[in-house]
């Protein structure tokens, strides 16, 4: 096993600036709050929300594996 850290990376900005759509309308279409938006677009999050991921996947059409990736910590 490595000892790099590994880390998840939330590709969420990705997916919103692809399809044109801010904060406030994301969380609005997803009844979620922007707060937590945020959370995940600056990748602070220390845990994922199944219920979340799940919106954000259906929403912006992706699988999980495209929205999360895990990453070698810098």
């Amino acid at each position: 096993m490595s000892d790099k850290e590994n880390i998840v990376i939330c590709n969420l900005t990705k997916y919103m600036d692809e399809k044109e759509i801010n904060l406030t309308q994301l969380a609005s279409e997803l009844e979620i709050t922007q707060n937590t938006v945020r959370t995940y677009m600056k990748n602070r999050f220390s845990r994922i929300d199944c219920e979340i991921a799940v919106k954000m996947c259906k929403f912006f059409n992706c699988s999980f594996g495209e929205m999360f990736e895990i990453s070698s910590a810098a």
